[in-house]
């Protein structure tokens, strides 16, 4: 531990440093119309300068000022609003007779000013103590509502555990209404350019003050169950009286209430602790999740709190959890005040949301039960796998479990489809985008954007409601916009900006959004087009590239706001410049809006020639820019021609060459690959197809859950020439994975945190690791890359600020690369590592065994988000914790 002081300080001998005012005020709180008291006690006479301030001058005036105390008086305005700072600077004139150089001191204070009648008083009034599992009642009284006045007030009840994992301070409308307010003007002087007169050296400023930033120390996450409500607005009625309930459930501890009341011109607010306990209080520690085939235990406290001793009543039952059988007593014995714990070893068996019931009866015969949910989750990476099935006429295809009988069970499903949509395999692309793990901006965005277009097949497939669409949607759009920066930009995995491609990309999606009438904020939108237009205006020349360009005038063509003069130097000078199909297509698009159909014709022909000369070789994993691949590039062309009705594209070979592509895909290649399958569409005909005897309407559109005693299905061909079906499904796999690796290798390890290799294997519970893996590149690429590292039920992840702020001098043996993005979850590690080399990189976190067992432990992998077919993951392993 080393003790330091950092930051400004005044010498001990202030006397030769009188640059320091001495100014007080003799009251905390003033109203308007009354007289404030300026004290100032400077060293020496001169003339003082008295100015009040805020975020601008609201007065100033010049007295003269003795050696010693001076008292002051100013009148207090309305122009002072909610408070102002007052500040005095005493000047002194040189006087060489008296071998004084020209002095000035410098002092202020804050005033503050009553609120008044703009501050409403709230009193909450609840019980001081209740028991779990009852309703709580809040009477809330709000005092100082002017008359004729409307009121509201909103209520929260969180448990204070919560509260304390970020120091979270009740809300205070008051103070961030009537609080103190930073200076809103700076001072300034020469004072400190000044020469002394007496010796020809430069004048100097020695005043200053210290200032230490607390260390704040938090609460460690609760372990009861998590209790966070809110209520409101609530109309206050004409006595100022509001009433809200909440039912508390099965929880221990303490409850904080929230109260914000306002009126049209006034703000209060108030808090209060509410004690939630039994007399017998029991608290339970389990692993956060459990694979199957895990075993552990369940570790119960059971504390008397209050009432009646002796003996209590124990029941437990679980659902889906094998419990060891004879370890759970009938009852215990409990004294005053008494504590006893119990050890239950317990086996996850199938995956799901299971519960554990704990029921006491106390001694006086009151029945107490606490439900525990314990998650069985396969922790492993979900592999989807794509089938494509030509019926003759007359044939039968049987869909029935050997569909499944290479996955896991509980954690399988697949899709069926035929006809146009089974040709792009829409419905497996959009289940798969479903399921898509991460979340930067392109991803989302590319989440979402099929949606726009695909709700009745999402509906279909079971995926989501007409409701839940529009929802999703919107949650996009407003996830999306939390990464827009001040500019109109937007960042990857926060704010910022700097991607021109991904602002096109976003823009793009925002605007289909808005032209479907889906709600965009305006301001939000308009930044990001004049975002958009302002990199086109500063935009380089180039002689190759120009992805984001043609892009970003595409979607500034579809809002009208486009230069067509742009467009037509793009086009006439800079059309062989355009590297990318997509980035010819769009441009083309852009000038197709403006009705300039002989230009972009011509660019899609440009288009169509850069996608037959591009050969499978361009799917190794060089950087691209605008996140693309040569069948992103096809699906682009082709859903951007058939919007614009240009017909120079060989539109049969880009379905053939997307429709063949159809499989592990990325987000960018699955949206595009969408949307050209929406552009199709239209040449859909009846599917000619029967399931289970019922004819089918239009393309077949069917998904399937694996589940016990599965049904078989039965599609007939009853047309009279082939139909295609694509089966896509997707799960966890039941053969354990090995290591294995394309394009990249993966290894993890764990280290002691002095770096000594370690092993997983009888791992004394509380002792903390350190996961270290490394990538290897196969060759020289450019890739953004994702690291999944799921964790063994038994361990956590360790506080991830102990990294940043704490004291890792022991970890300097590590050498870890820069992420763009990490996310310490409960059951993985995940990073974003942008990555243009074919040395090997290592990342590392640390972790802590918390809960005896023994644990499947998943592969970690690493993929080119991009190109996933460029993968790699560890073995799967196993691992144990013990006491």
């Amino acid at each position: 531990s080393t003790t330091f002081h950092a930051g400004w300080y005044a010498p001990v001998d202030a006397s030769t440093t009188p640059d320091t005012l001495e100014l007080s005020l003799n009251k905390e709180t003033f109203r308007s119309g009354e007289t404030a008291m300026v004290r100032i006690v400077p060293r020496f006479a001169g003339t003082a300068l008295i100015s009040v301030m805020s975020n601008r001058l609201i007065s100033m005036k010049a007295v003269e000022v003795r050696e010693g105390e001076n008292l002051i008086n100013l009148d207090v305005t309305d122009e002072w609003g909610s408070g102002a700072y007052v500040t005095a600077s005493v000047i002194r004139p040189m006087d060489q007779q008296a071998k004084h150089n020209p002095a000035r001191a410098l002092g202020l204070d804050y005033a503050m000013i009553d609120p008044g009648s703009k501050q409403l008083s709230v009193t909450l009034d609840s019980p001081e103590k209740i028991s779990p599992n009852n309703t709580l009642f809040v009477d809330m009284q709000v005092d100082g509502i002017a008359e004729g006045e409307a009121a509201f007030v909103t209520l929260a009840a969180v448990d204070v555990g919560i509260l304390n994992l970020t120091g979270h301070q009740s809300p205070n409308p008051s103070a961030h209404y009537f609080g103190q307010r930073r200076l809103g003007m700076e001072i300034r002087d020469i004072y400190g350019r000044l020469i002394d007169g007496l010796n020809g050296e430069m004048g100097a400023v020695r005043s200053g003050g210290d200032s230490a930033n607390q260390v704040r120390l938090q609460s460690p996450p609760p372990t009861e169950e998590l209790v966070a409500y809110f209520e409101g607005p609530v109309v206050v009625d004409a006595d100022g009286m509001a009433r809200v309930e909440f039912a508390i459930p099965d929880f221990n501890g303490t409850v904080r209430l929230m109260a914000i009341a306002w009126s049209g011109t006034s703000v209060g607010q108030a808090e209060r602790d509410v004690l939630v306990r039994n007399p017998i209080v029991v608290t339970a520690s389990l692993p956060r999740f459990l694979a199957p085939g895990d075993t552990s235990r369940l570790l119960l406290e059971i504390v008397h709190a209050e009432g009646p001793t002796g003996n209590v009543g124990l029941d437990i039952k679980s659902d889906g959890i094998s419990m060891a059988q004879g370890v759970v007593p009938t009852g215990v014995t409990m004294g005053a005040s008494e504590t006893v714990r119990l050890s239950i070893p317990i086996t996850a068996n199938e995956t799901g949301d299971h519960s554990v019931r704990v029921a006491l009866t106390t001694p006086d015969g009151k029945r107490l039960i606490k439900v525990l949910s314990i998650p069985v989750r396969a922790n492993d990476p979900a592999t989807s796998r794509t089938q494509k099935i030509t019926l003759g006429a007359g044939d039968t295809f049987l869909l029935d479990e050997n569909l499944f009988q290479e996955f896991r069970y509980g954690s399988a499903s697949a899709v069926i489809s035929s006809g146009v949509l089974a040709k792009f395999d829409a419905p497996g692309i959009l289940k798969t985008l479903n399921v898509y793990p991460y979340e930067c901006t392109e991803q989302i965005t590319s989440k979402a954007m099929p949606l726009l277009y695909f709700g009745d097949v999402a509906d279909a497939l079971g995926l989501t409601s007409e409701f839940n669409v529009q929802r999703r949607i919107d949650q996009a759009v407003a996830h999306i916009l939390t990464r827009q920066a001040s500019n109109g930009a937007f960042g990857l995995w926060r704010a910022q900006s700097g991607d021109f491609w991904l602002d096109a990309y976003v823009s793009d999606f925002l605007s289909r959004a808005r032209g479907r009438g889906y709600d965009v904020s305006e301001l939000a939108f308009r930044q990001a087009l004049d975002n958009l237009r302002n990199r086109i205006n500063y935009a380089p020349d180039f002689d190759t590239g120009g992805t984001d360009i043609a892009y970003a005038l595409m979607v500034l063509a579809r809002e009208g706001a486009a230069s067509m003069g742009d467009l037509r130097y793009y086009a006439d000078v800079k059309a062989e410049a355009f590297s990318t199909p997509l980035a010819a297509a769009q441009l083309a698009t852009a000038l197709a809006y403006y009705g300039d159909q002989t230009r972009a014709d011509h660019l899609f022909k440009r288009a169509s020639r850069l996608i037959s000369g591009r050969s499978s070789a361009e799917a190794l994993p060089v950087w691209r820019s605008d996140y693309g691949t040569r069948l992103r590039d096809a699906a682009g062309v082709l859903s951007l021609a058939s919007e614009v009705g240009s017909n120079v594209i060989d539109r049969q070979a880009l379905i053939n060459l997307v429709a063949q592509n159809a499989g592990n895909l990325s987000t960018q290649e699955a949206a595009w690959s969408l949307l050209a399958a929406k552009a199709v569409l239209d040449d859909a005909e009846t599917s000619g197809l029967s399931v289970d005897g019922v004819a089918v309407s239009g393309p077949l559109v069917r998904a399937f859950e694996h589940e016990a005693d599965m049904p078989s299905v039965r599609i007939r061909n009853e047309g009279n020439r082939q139909v295609e079906l694509t089966v896509t499904s997707v799960g966890v796999s039941e053969i354990p994975l090995e290591r294995r690796g394309y394009g990249y290798a993966i290894d993890r390890r764990y280290y002691t945190l002095s770096g000594e290799l370690t092993t997983l294997q009888s791992v004394p519970m509380g002792t903390r690791l350190v996961t270290v893996i490394d990538v290897t590149p196969f060759q020289k690429s450019g890739a953004r890359l994702m690291i999944n590292d799921p964790l063994p039920a038994g361990m956590e992840i360790d506080n991830p600020n102990l990294l940043r702020s704490g004291d890792i001098r022991e970890l300097s043996w590590l050498k870890t690369a820069h992420v763009e993005h990490s996310e310490f979850r409960s059951d993985r590690f995940l990073a974003a590592v942008d990555w243009r080399s074919d040395k090997p990189f290592q990342l590392a976190y640390i972790v802590r065994a918390v809960s005896p067992g023994n644990y499947h432990h998943p592969a970690a992998s690493v993929e080119d988000m991009y190109r996933p077919q460029y993968r790699a993951n560890t073995a799967v392993e196993r691992m144990s914790v013990v006491e």
